[in-house]
C-alpha cells in the first residue's frame, strides 16, 4: 500500500491553520504585504535552486517551490492590490482563489507520479545556467488561466477605482497601474517569444521594490495606524489587559508606576487581594455598574502620592462579537483635577465677593428706601412712628403666616420682600402738598380726595426708584403694596375699587397692619383705641374692608402685636 500521499494531509492542515491565523490574528495593515514578500521569497529561492542545481531531482524540487511561491505570490498581489484601492475582496471571491490554487498545489506536488503538470522532464545548460524544460501538462492551462484572472482582476480593480473613487491617491494608484501591465508582459512576452529562460523572479523583485514604496505610502493614509504612533508617544497613559475571568493579560511601564504591585503579579492570574486599588478598579462590574460589552465607563483613582487618575474601560474583541476581555486605560488627571479645584475655589471667593457687594448695594438701597419713607413721615404730622410700626407689624403677621402651610404662596422669599417693601407703601405723600399733608385736623372731602392720589402716585415714585433692580418679582410688589393697600375686600376701596382676589395678596397684608396701626395709635384727630377695640373692629371687618381667609391668622398675632405696641407707643 502506498503510504505517500498520507503526507499530504500535514501540509493540508498547516495551509488551513495558516489560514486561519491569517484571517483573526494578524494586523489588517501589514499582513497582506508581510505573506506577499515570503511567497516571492519562496519563489525566487525555488528557482534559484533549480538555476544552481546539477541533478535532475535538486532542479525539480527548486522549480516546484518556485511554482508553488508563484500561486501563492499573485494570489497576494490581487490582495494588496485590493488593499491599495481602499477596495474589499468579498470572502466568497477570496474562498474561490484559495481553493483554485490549493487544486493547483495539489497537482503540482503529485506531478512526479502524474504528469498533469510538468511531463517529459528534460535538463539542459544555456548561457552557463542549469535550465529545467518540460512539456505542458494540462493542468498547467488551469495555472495559466488563473493567472489571467488575477492580472484582469487586479487591472480592473485599479483602473475602476481612479476613476470612480475619490478618497484613495490616484498617484499611488498609476504606479500599480503601470507594474501590474508590466508583470503581465514581463510573462507573456517570454512565453510568447518562446524563450527557455524565466525572468518572473526579476520581476517579483521589482514589483516587491515598488510595493515597498506603495506600503509605505498607504500607511500615511491609513488612520489605525497613525493613530497607533500617536497613541505610543503619549505621556500620562497606561494600560493593563484583563481577560474575562479578571486575570492578567499583561501592562505597560506607565502602569507599574501608579500600581507599583503589578511588578510581583503573575501572567494568567487573577490579582491578589493585597492590591487594594487595583482590586476595586476590577471588581467594578459588582460594586458600580454591570459591564456591557459596548461600555466604557470613566471612574477617579487615587493613588498614595495624591494624584488622581481616570480609568477607562474598552473591550477587547479580535473580529468576533463577543467580548475575550477588557483593556484598563489609565489616564493622569491630576493636572485637571487640580486645576478644577482652583477653579472652584475661585469661583467661591468670586461669588463671595459679589455676594458681599450685592448685600452691600442692597443695604445702601434700603437705606435710602427707609429714609425716603421717613423724610415722608418727618412731614406728616399725624403719622409719628407709623413707618417703623406698620414694618413690625407686618413682620410679625408673615411670622405667623409662614407656620401656617395651607398658603403656598407663603414662601421665604415672598415675607422677606413684603417685610423689606413695608416701609414704602406710603411714598406717595411726598407728592401731597404740606398744607393738607400737615393739617392739624380733620381733612375736608376735598382735601380728603387729594390725600387719596397719594396711593397712584406711590406706584409712579416706587416704580422710578426700583427702576434699576435686577429683582423684577421685589419691584412688583413694592410697587403694588404702595398703589393697593388702601382698596377693600368689598371694592369700596380706593384708587381702583378692586375687591376679594382681585387685590394683590401682598396688599391685603399690608392694609391689616396699616389700620391696626391707625386704630391703636394717638392722631391729632383722634384718641387711640384700646387693644380690645382694634381687634374687635378688624374682626367684625373680616369679609368686608378685609381678607377673611387670612384675617384670622392676623387675630392670631394679639399676643406679639400687644406686647410690641405697648414698648412701641411708649417710646412714642
Amino acid at each position: 500500500m502506498d503510504l505517500k500521499f498520507l503526507y499530504l494531509l500535514p501540509v493540508f492542515i498547516a495551509c488551513i491553520e495558516f489560514i486561519i491565523y491569517y484571517e483573526f490574528t494578524l494586523n489588517k495593515t501589514n499582513k497582506n504585504f508581510i505573506v506577499l514578500y515570503i511567497t516571492t521569497l519562496a519563489s525566487n529561492f525555488g528557482y534559484a535552486q533549480s538555476i544552481y542545481s546539477n541533478t535532475m531531482e535538486a532542479a525539480f524540487s527548486g522549480i516546484l517551490i518556485s511554482y508553488i511561491g508563484s500561486i501563492f505570490t499573485v494570489l497576494f498581489v490581487l490582495i494588496v492590490v485590493f488593499q491599495l484601492c481602499n477596495r474589499t475582496l468579498h470572502l466568497p471571491y477570496r474562498i474561490f482563489l484559495v481553493l483554485y490554487a490549493f487544486v493547483i498545489i495539489l497537482f503540482i506536488g503529485t506531478t512526479k507520479d502524474t504528469n498533469l503538470f510538468f511531463a517529459n522532464l528534460r535538463l539542459n545548460h544555456k548561457y552557463g545556467l542549469t535550465i529545467l524544460d518540460f512539456d505542458n501538462g494540462p493542468v498547467m492551462y488551469a495555472y495559466i488561466i488563473y493567472l489571467i484572472i488575477i492580472t484582469f482582476s487586479s487591472i480592473i480593480v485599479v483602473l475602476n477605482t481612479i476613476f470612480l473613487k475619490k478618497k484613495v491617491s490616484k498617484f499611488s494608484l498609476c504606479i500599480l497601474l503601470c507594474l501590474l501591465i508590466m508583470g503581465t508582459l514581463s510573462y507573456l512576452i517570454p512565453l510568447a517569444l518562446k524563450l527557455k529562460i524565466n525572468l518572473i523572479s526579476f520581476t517579483y523583485v521589482i514589483m516587491e521594490t515598488v510595493f515597498l514604496f506603495l506600503a509605505v505610502r498607504s500607511n500615511m493614509y491609513d488612520l489605525s495606524s497613525n493613530l497607533m504612533s500617536v497613541f505610543k508617544k503619549r505621556e500620562g497613559y497606561g494600560y493593563i489587559a484583563f481577560d474575562k475571568k479578571k486575570r492578567l493579560l499583561g501592562c505597560d511601564k506607565f502602569a507599574t508606576q501608579i500600581f507599583p504591585e503589578l511588578k510581583d503579579e503573575i501572567i494568567d492570574t487573577q490579582i491578589s487581594k493585597n492590591a487594594v486599588e487595583l482590586r476595586r478598579m476590577i471588581d467594578y462590574e459588582e460594586n458600580d455598574a454591570k459591564w456591557i460589552d459596548i461600555l466604557e465607563i470613566d471612574f477617579p483613582i487615587k493613588t498614595k502620592d495624591e494624584r488622581t487618575f481616570i480609568c477607562n474601560i474598552h473591550p477587547i474583541n479580535y473580529r468576533i462579537k463577543h467580548v475575550i476581555g477588557y483593556l484598563f486605560e489609565l489616564r493622569d488627571d491630576t493636572k485637571q483635577q487640580n486645576y478644577i479645584k482652583g477653579i472652584n475655589l475661585y469661583n467661591q471667593a468670586l461669588s463671595k465677593a459679589v455676594e458681599d457687594k450685592t448685600r452691600k448695594i442692597t443695604d445702601i438701597q434700603d437705606s435710602i428706601i427707609k429714609g425716603m419713607a421717613m423724610m415722608v413721615e418727618s412731614r406728616d404730622n399725624s403719622t409719628g412712628g407709623h413707618i417703623a410700626r406698620t414694618s413690625d407689624c407686618v413682620r410679625i403677621f408673615m411670622e405667623k403666616l409662614r407656620q401656617h402651610k395651607e398658603f403656598p404662596w407663603c414662601t421665604q422669599k415672598f415675607c422677606e420682600d413684603i417685610i423689606k417693601a413695608a416701609p414704602m407703601h406710603d411714598l406717595g405723600k411726598i407728592a401731597v402738598d404740606d398744607a393738607i399733608l400737615r393739617k392739624p385736623g380733620k381733612f375736608t372731602p376735598e382735601e380728603y380726595e387729594v390725600m387719596k392720589t397719594h396711593a397712584q402716585k406711590g406706584t409712579i415714585i416706587v416704580g422710578e426708584v426700583l427702576k434699576e433692580s435686577e429683582d423684577k418679582d421685589f419691584r412688583k410688589l413694592a410697587i403694588n403694596l404702595a398703589h393697593y393697600h388702601h382698596e377693600k375686600w368689598n371694592g369700596e376701596g380706593y384708587p381702583e375699587h378692586l375687591k376679594a382676589e382681585e387685590i394683590p395678596v401682598e396688599a391685603r397684608i399690608m392694609a391689616f397692619a396699616d389700620v391696626y396701626d391707625a386704630i391703636v395709635s394717638k392722631r391729632c384727630y383722634k384718641e387711640a383705641k384700646t387693644f380690645d377695640e382694634a381687634f374687635e373692629i378688624i374682626r367684625a371687618d373680616l369679609g368686608n374692608h378685609f381678607d377673611p381667609e387670612i384675617g384670622p391668622i392676623f387675630l392670631e398675632c394679639r399676643p406679639e402685636l400687644e406686647a410690641y405696641y405697648t414698648n412701641a407707643l411708649k417710646e412714642d
